[in-house]
Parts: structure tokens; C-alpha cells; sequence
């Protein structure tokens, strides 16, 4: 949370929450259906957390754990995010 810039970053692990089309996004083979459930409530609780934030006045950056392996491209997205109003 940057509360001078207004904005908050969120890191969130591929597998955990879902990320979209990524390789790191697997499923356990065993119990799957419990599985596919807590995914899921995780993907709506995210929802809703950013949704609040946002209605509140904040901007929010979501990273995936995917995306921070490369040290410059991610250095250039949050400066981006900072430096935008």
C-alpha cells in the first residue's frame, strides 16, 4: 500500500489466484473438486477486494508471480504505474 500515491500493489501467485492462460495456473490431480472450489473463492474474494478498493479512490496494480521473474520489465511497469495519475 502506497497511501502518499493513493495506490496499492497486489502480488499474486499464479496458481493461487487463477492467472489467466498461464503455465504456472495447474490443478491438482487429487480433490480436484475442492480445489476448483477454493480457486474459485479466491478469484471472487480478489474481485471484490479490488472492486472496494477502486469505489474508495484507490488504483490498484495487480502483479502475477509470473511476471516478476524478469527484474527491468518489472521495474518499468511499477515505475509506470507510480509515475500515471
Amino acid at each position: 500500500m502506497l497511501p502518499r500515491h493513493g495506490k496499492i500493489v497486489f502480488v499474486h501467485g499464479c496458481f493461487w489466484h487463477r492467472h489467466k492462460n498461464c503455465r504456472m495456473t495447474t490443478t491438482p490431480k487429487s480433490r480436484k473438486a475442492f480445489w476448483l472450489s477454493k480457486f474459485e473463492k479466491n478469484v471472487k474474494r480478489d474481485a471484490r477486494s479490488i472492486s472496494v478498493l477502486r469505489r474508495q479512490g484507490w488504483k490498484v496494480l495487480v502483479l502475477w508471480q509470473c511476471q516478476t521473474t524478469d527484474p527491468d520489465k518489472l521495474e518499468r511497469r511499477l515505475r509506470r504505474f507510480l509515475d500515471e495519475s
